[in-house]
């Protein structure tokens, strides 16, 4: 299946007419279920190919012929579209900066492309080991970059398999990737190996992340069997992030690294375990509306059009539902709702809410007992300006 927006070219396409990957499509977003009206994007990444296998992308999540994205959790979350991501992870990951950077834009492209209908539809990732990395490369990417902030605002959450967020045992991020690419492998090159390890954007990666950790929902799964001679690849002190249980569900599998995301059988309890929480979380995310929690300077002015929020500091809230409505939430733990067209809603300071049912309403509320003067004075300067704009 192509993706929306996309024109099938020799160059570009996902596979021939045997059914065969081709060489050039190592890198593509391939919609592996498409229903007619979905409410959630459901994004899988592999992870590190160090044997270069073809189909690498399928073959990660597959079992026995059944790759469960397509086969199976369909079924359980039939308003999702799922989509398959595939790329080079062998260069990406030798490469240093450049590669994983690129693989994390090259990710971005192609998720805005086929997002342009819907660019506010909750999105979720699925991320099997070191793609959990590109994957956290591209949302830090995206808070930075305008043309693709949507894609870090509709993120509802993230579902990793053994993905390594920290080193064990005192040792760097590159030591775990080197590790996951010798169990995969069995003996890579020394030059591989070194790359892996001296690779100093993992630790920045990680580092970064760590400031949108608030943003997102996770599954982190971790494996509890041993792969072979190698252990435990993945431990589960490097496996989890570490936060609260409302925000991070830690699950362990009874499997090792190369078989913790496939299931042959629906009948699987691991599978059945590994679709609850995924069904829950996509579940959760239709009732997701894109939110802006991103700071902005005081000296930016945007501009509206169409349906736009904006909100300064965290834990800001808003659900828009008809046409050229504009919310401008500036303070902490604010909510508000707007159903119809042409509603104009400003909140400056704490924990404000407003319900607009109609068209043509303009609430203002300000709550400064909970701030500084300066810093609310600042607000309605700011708010003011937004609403000389709408």
């Amino acid at each position: 299946m192509v993706p929306w927006g996309r024109k099938q070219s020799e160059k570009t396409l996902n596979a021939d007419k045997k059914g065969e990957q081709t060489e050039s499509s190592k890198n593509f977003l391939k919609v592996l279920v498409d229903p007619p009206e979905p409410l959630v994007d459901i994004v899988a990444v592999h992870g590190l190919n160090p044997l270069d296998k073809q189909l690498h992308a399928e073959a990660t999540w597959t079992a026995e012929g059944k790759l469960w994205l397509r086969d199976f959790l369909p079924k359980r979350i039939p308003r999702a579209r799922i989509l398959l991501f595939g790329y080079n992870s062998n260069v990406a990951f030798q490469a240093s900066t450049a590669g994983i950077t690129e693989q994390a834009e090259n990710l971005l492209n192609q998720l805005e492309a086929v997002r342009t209908i819907n660019p506010d539809r909750p999105l979720i990732f699925i991320c099997h080991s070191l793609g959990g990395i590109i994957v956290k490369r591209a949302l830090v990417h995206s808070s930075n970059d305008r043309a693709y902030r949507a894609i870090r605002e509709s993120t509802f959450g993230i579902a990793f398999f053994g993905t390594p967020h920290k080193g064990g045992n005192h040792a760097e991020v590159g030591d775990m990737v080197a590790k996951i690419a010798r169990s995969l492998s069995g003996s890579p090159s020394n030059s591989f190996m070194d790359a892996l390890k001296n690779n100093s954007t993992l630790n920045t990666i990680t580092s970064d992340f760590r400031q949108l950790l608030e943003d997102f929902q996770f599954l982190t799964f971790y494996e509890t069997r041993p792969l072979g001679r190698f252990g435990i690849v993945v431990p589960q002190d490097s496996a989890v992030l570490g936060l609260p249980g409302t925000r991070e569900k830690q699950i362990p599998l009874d499997a090792n690294h190369r078989q913790i995301c496939k299931f042959a059988s629906e009948d699987d309890p691991m599978y059945q375990q590994v679709a609850d929480n995924i069904t829950k979380m996509a579940n959760d995310s239709f009732s997701f509306q894109r939110r802006s929690v991103h700071v902005l300077p005081i000296s930016e002015e945007p501009t509206f059009s169409s349906n736009e929020r904006k909100s300064c500091s965290k834990m800001n809230e808003s659900s828009i539902l008809g046409h050229y409505n504009a919310t401008v939430q500036l303070g902490n733990a604010n909510w508000s709702t707007t159903k119809g067209d042409t509603n104009k809603t400003q909140q400056l300071g704490n924990r404000n809410k407003s319900l607009q049912d109609g068209n043509g309403n303009q609430t203002v509320q300000i709550a400064p007992d909970s701030i500084n003067l300066w810093y609310f004075m600042e607000m309605l300067r700011l708010g003011a300006k937004y609403l000389l704009n709408f």
